[in-house]
């Protein structure tokens, strides 16, 4: 009789649980069909932008689908993906981030039975039922970078949207893919102060905005694709530019810090020493040119004078004694 009150009253608290209670419930007894391992559901969002789908890097169609073959799907690329999702029974999405076109519904609004498992939901009519990878060598969700070497993350901004024309009027192709780095150095490298990335893989360049920035200014949210060559990295989305500036501070910075050359002054103290040399140069120049006199000393050749004293030679008178003998 007890073991017949418990079973009814789990019963009637399966009938009462919301569709997120009950995924998580069949998820926890190991139903084969629900989510792997390291899935976890994170909710039920929007998907009817007709120019942007929620995840958008991979998809599958299947009248047998379940989460576990979704979960599988997307899991199992090089590069595993962060987020799957199923919709409208037979459908299975893949992406790094959930692209911010998307708003997260009622849970509700992801009732329709999975293809493959009628007791799991597989998501609605434009509502996607998503699940996040939290197993190990997931890369994180990606981001906007606050600063990269000289440029500073300025925020999210429309390009191409009528009637306005494109937003910034340089495109580059980027060999080894585009990231926030390799198209801030392209940029850098031709001259340009102001970075766009769009659409997961297109880099822009420019002076100015060709529109003021008031009239395309979108929220962050917006610029939410994963970059093509850095799935950890945002690149916009699409008609959507996540913008770096060429930091002020750092091109200013030029003049101030040359300011320490300035400081140079050690080589004013550099008079001491072409004063002292000169000055003491001054006894070596005339030293010897006042010593130089003992060469005008050759008086002494003068003084040959005791070659005058041949005298002793004219004294041959003794000779003329001879007359006495």
């Amino acid at each position: 009789m007890i073991s017949s009150i418990v079973l009814a009253t789990s019963m009637l608290s399966v009938v009462l649980a919301g569709p997120v209670e009950l995924v998580t419930r069949l998820t926890a007894a190991a139903n084969p069909n629900a989510a792997l391992p390291g899935w976890t559901f994170v909710g039920c969002f929007s998907d009817n932008n007709p120019a942007s789908r929620t995840l958008q890097e991979h998809n599958i169609d299947n009248p047998g689908m379940t989460p576990a073959l979704c979960t599988e799907f997307c899991g199992n690329f090089t590069t595993p993906l962060n987020f799957a999702g199923t919709e409208f029974t037979s459908q299975c999405f893949c992406d790094f981030n959930i692209q911010g076109t998307a708003t997260r519904l009622n849970d509700t609004a992801c009732s329709f039975p999975c293809g493959g498992d009628s007791t799991l939901t597989c998501g609605g009519a434009g509502a996607v039922s998503i699940f996040q990878n939290n197993n190990t060598g997931v890369g994180p969700v990606p981001a906007n970078k606050a600063k990269v070497g000289n440029w500073t993350f300025d925020g999210c901004f429309t390009d191409a949207v009528a009637p306005n024309p494109r937003t910034l009027l340089e495109s580059f192709t980027v060999q080894g893919g585009v990231t926030i780095e390799s198209c801030t150095a392209q940029c850098e490298a031709n001259g340009f102060n102001i970075t766009g990335l769009e659409f997961g893989q297109e880099c822009w360049c420019g002076h100015t905005f060709s529109v003021p920035a008031a009239n395309i200014t979108a929220p962050l949210t917006d610029c939410s694709r994963a970059c093509e060559a850095n799935h950890a990295e945002l690149c916009g989305a699409a008609s959507r530019l996540s913008v770096y500036l060429l930091a002020p501070p750092v091109v200013s910075s030029g003049t101030p810090t040359a300011a320490p050359t300035t400081t140079a002054k050690p080589t004013t103290t550099a008079a001491p020493t072409t004063v002292v040399p000169t000055t003491t140069a001054a006894p070596t120049t005339v030293a010897p040119t006042t010593t130089a006199k003992p060469t005008t000393t050759a008086a002494p050749t003068t003084t040959a004078a005791p070659t005058t004293t041949a005298k002793p030679t004219t004294t041959v008178a003794p000779t003329t004694t001879t007359k006495a003998a």
